[in-house]
């Protein structure tokens, strides 16, 4: 399984952000392998809002029912046990620039046993997983 972050689905959705040229190659590769790729409402909530700064509605809307309509993404409900675990986690690493979706991240992450994520950010290897590309 790998773990979608709101980078690389930015970077899939516009084609005027610096990487994604690099996103929709992964991307494809990952179809390819059939990976199991697993995001988050909430990274999704971030996503759509970004999208709809720099492209508009329309063009999120789009995207959004792309994603939607695909059975190659399972989209999983940050639960109340993540929310906390992510509280916990931007707690105890306040010396990090983590937002708090990232750390929902690393708790769905850690209770679904996933190791590698599908990002642009750093903080994902800075707290101790593999990320691609």
């Amino acid at each position: 399984m790998i773990f979608v972050d709101t980078g690389a689905w930015v970077a899939i959705a516009d084609k005027n952000d610096q990487y994604s040229k690099e996103a929709s190659h992964q991307y494809t590769s990952l179809i390819l392998k059939k990976e199991r790729l697993i995001t988050s409402n909430l990274v999704l909530v971030e996503t759509y809002n970004l999208l709809s700064q720099t492209l508009g509605a329309g063009a999120t809307i789009k995207f959004g029912n792309i994603l939607d309509s695909t059975n190659l993404i399972r989209i999983e409900t940050i639960t109340e046990i993540d929310w906390d675990r992510g509280w916990k986690i931007l707690e105890k690493y306040d010396d990090k620039k983590f937002s708090f979706t990232d750390c929902t991240s690393f708790a769905l992450m850690e209770r679904l046993k996933i190791k590698t994520a599908f990002s642009f950010d750093v903080h994902f290897t800075q707290y101790g997983f593999t990320k691609i590309p």
